[in-house]
C-alpha cells in the first residue's frame, strides 16, 4: 500500500493537533504494516501564521518521505473580520465569501495539491477540513481521499462549500463516534466507507518533582493542569476566568497550570501559572504530578490530552459541550464534565476533596485508553478502512497513476 498525506504542516516541531497525530500514524503504518508513505505539505510550523520556516524540498522523517513547498500566502488576520460575518448564519454565506475566508485562513499552496494529484499513491489522507489544502484539494483528489476531517460543530463546518468537500472523498477516518454522527448529520455521506479509528497515544516519561521545579511550583505543591495550546478558541480564557472565580470562592484551591504554546496571552492572575511550551518529560511529569487534568475546549474531535491524562493515572474534567470528550468520559468512566460554572465548581470540589474518587476514575480511564488506543489496534482498524475504500472505489477507475503503482 502506498499512502499519500496532504497536511498543512508536518515535522518534529509541529506539536499537538491532527497534524501531529497523522505524523505518528503514518510512521507506525510504515513500521508495523510495511506501507510506503509520502507527505505533501508546506514549509510551515505555526498554524497561527503559516509562515515558511522549514526549507522547501524533500526530506525523510521516521521512514516517511516528506515533500515541502513554499506557500503563496499564509494566515491573513483579515479572516477575523470575515468570521464575524459568517458565524451567525454560515449556511447563507455566498460561495465567493466562503472561498475568500478559506483563502485568508490559509495556507494557500497549490504545489502541494499538484504534487499529490500527480503521485501514484493508492490513497491520500487529507487533514483537517477547514484549511485551504483540504477545501481545494479534496474535490480534485476525489475518491482516493481518506478524509481525516477533524470536524467540530463550529460555523466553518456549515459553510455551503463544505458539502462539496465532504461529499467528494473516498471514505472517512473519524476520531470519535460523536464526530461521525456530526458529519453524517451535516452531510449526506452515510453511504461512504467510514470507521471510527480514534488516536493512538504512547505513554511518555516524566518525574513529578522535576516537573514542579521546571514549572516554578513548590516541591510538594498540589496543582490542577490544563495541557495544550493556550488560545481563546480552546477554552483557555474561559477556564482562567472560572478559576479566578473558583479561587475567590475557595481560598484554599490549588494553582491552575497551563502547559502549552501561548497563542493568545492570558491576563495575569494570582492562582494561574502560564508555563508555555515545555519538553515532553516536563509535560508527562506534570501529568503524573497533578491532581487532575481539565480540558476546557468545546471543539475537539478526539483530545489526545484526555487520553494522556488517563495513561498517566489521572482523572479529567471536560467541557460538557464537547461531545467527543464527554463520549470518552461516558465510555471510559475516567472523568466528569461541566456545562456552566456551577457544574464546574461542584465537580472540582468533589474531585479535589476525594482522593478515592480520583483514583477510581483514573483506573477506569486508564483501562479504556490502553484497550482501545494502542498502535496495533489503531493500524489494524486503519488498514481495514483503506481496503474498504479501495474495494468501493478501485484505483484503476479513480486515478490512472495509482493503477500503475
Amino acid at each position: 500500500m502506498k499512502l499519500g498525506l496532504v497536511v498543512p504542516r508536518y515535522g518534529l516541531e509541529v506539536v499537538g493537533g491532527t497534524e501531529h497525530w497523522l505524523r505518528t500514524l503514518v510512521e507506525h503504518l510504515v513500521e508495523l504494516c510495511g506501507w510506503e508513505v509520502e507527505v505533501f505539505t508546506t514549509c510551515a510550523v505555526s498554524a497561527a501564521t503559516w509562515a515558511d520556516e522549514y526549507p522547501p524540498g524533500d526530506t525523510t522523517i521516521g521512514g516517511v518521505t516528506v515533500h515541502r513547498h513554499r506557500s503563496v500566502s499564509g494566515r491573513d488576520p483579515e479572516y477575523l473580520r470575515l468570521y464575524e460575518q459568517i458565524k451567525s448564519d454560515p449556511e447563507s454565506v455566498p460561495v465567493s465569501v466562503a472561498l475568500r475566508f478559506v483563502e485568508l485562513v490559509g495556507p494557500v499552496c497549490p504545489a502541494v495539491i499538484d504534487q499529490a494529484d500527480a503521485s501514484n499513491c493508492d490513497l491520500i489522507a487529507v487533514t483537517p477540513y477547514l484549511y485551504w489544502p483540504a477545501v481545494h484539494g479534496v474535490p480534485r483528489l476525489g475518491r482516493r481521499v481518506i478524509f481525516h476531517g477533524a470536524a467540530h460543530d463550529e460555523p466553518e463546518l456549515h459553510l455551503p462549500i463544505m458539502a462539496g468537500v465532504f461529499g467528494a472523498v473516498g471514505g472517512f477516518s473519524f476520531n470519535s463516534f460523536a464526530e461521525r454522527d456530526l458529519v453524517e448529520r451535516a452531510f449526506r455521506v452515510g453511504h461512504l466507507p467510514g470507521s471510527v479509528i480514534g488516536n493512538a497515544v504512547v505513554e511518555g516519561r516524566g518525574v513529578p518533582a522535576a516537573a514542579r521545579e521546571a514549572l516554578g511550583l513548590d516541591p510538594d505543591e498540589p496543582f490542577v493542569l490544563c495541557l495544550g495550546r493556550v488560545e481563546r478558541s480552546k477554552g483557555a480564557h474561559l477556564l482562567a476566568e472560572m478559576w479566578d472565580l473558583y479561587g475567590r470562592r475557595r481560598p484554599a484551591a490549588p494553582r491552575l497550570v497551563f502547559v502549552g504554546p501561548v497563542h493568545d496571552s492570558l491576563p495575569e492572575r494570582d492562582r494561574v501559572v502560564v508555563a508555555d511550551r515545555q519538553p515532553e518529560n516536563v509535560k508527562w511529569g506534570a501529568l503524573r504530578g497533578c491532581q487532575l487534568l481539565v480540558s476546557p475546549s468545546a471543539w475537539e474531535s478526539f483530545s489526545l490530552v484526555v487520553v494522556e491524562a488517563w495513561l498517566a493515572g489521572k482523572p479529567v474534567l471536560v467541557n460538557g459541550r464537547c461531545e467527543p470528550t464527554v463520549e470518552h468520559c461516558r465510555h471510559g468512566g475516567g472523568g466528569l464534565w461541566f456545562d456552566q460554572y456551577g457544574d464546574f465548581e461542584v465537580a472540582m470540589d468533589r474531585l479535589l476533596a476525594d482522593g478515592d474518587l480520583r483514583l477510581r476514575l483514573a483506573i477506569a480511564g486508564e483501562g479504556y485508553a490502553r484497550r482501545l488506543f494502542n498502535w496495533p489496534a489503531i493500524t489494524e482498524r486503519y488498514a481495514t478502512l483503506a481496503q474498504r475504500i479501495l474495494t468501493t472505489f478501485p484505483a484503476s477507475a479513480n486515478h490512472p497513476a495509482a493503477a500503475g503503482s
